[in-house]
């Protein structure tokens, strides 16, 4: 007997992302660049192809709904709440591992960094009005 661990709105989340994330791996897997020969290059193609279809092992795993693009509300939305988490990287505390952070930086980076944020989390908020034909 199967048991379903997610219910319907951990489903669509984690579709969503899932999808994009495909979406994007295949975008970038159609760059004309990737299109050398040299094993570089394949070994980057090989990698993308490896990354997506991990991204489908893990949706058979968790049986997540066929494959159905996300509605507008969705996309926008999904994307604005990866990029609004990614962004929290590029403050000046994080940026250490890259070299010596000049002492000033934090001041003039982190408050356009803060901004940044702010604004893809109200990108989120106001999508989550757009009608949802997902529901």
């Amino acid at each position: 007997m199967a048991v379903n661990l997610l219910n319907h709105d951990q489903q669509r989340r984690l579709g969503t992302h899932l999808r994009l994330l495909d979406s994007d791996l295949g975008t970038l897997g159609e760059s004309p660049e990737l299109g050398r020969d040299a094993p570089a290059f394949a070994a980057v193609r090989a990698a993308i192809a490896a990354a997506r279809g991990a991204v489908e092992e893990l949706q058979t795993e968790l049986a997540l709904p066929p494959d159905k693009t996300p509605s507008l509300a969705r996309r926008v939305a999904a994307v604005a709440e990866v990029w609004a988490a990614r962004v929290e990287d590029l403050r000046a505390r994080r940026l250490a591992g890259y070299g010596a952070v000049h002492a000033d930086l934090a001041a003039r980076l982190d408050p356009g960094v803060e901004t940044v944020r702010r604004r893809l989390e109200a990108l989120a908020d106001v999508a989550a009005r757009l009608p949802d034909a997902d529901v």
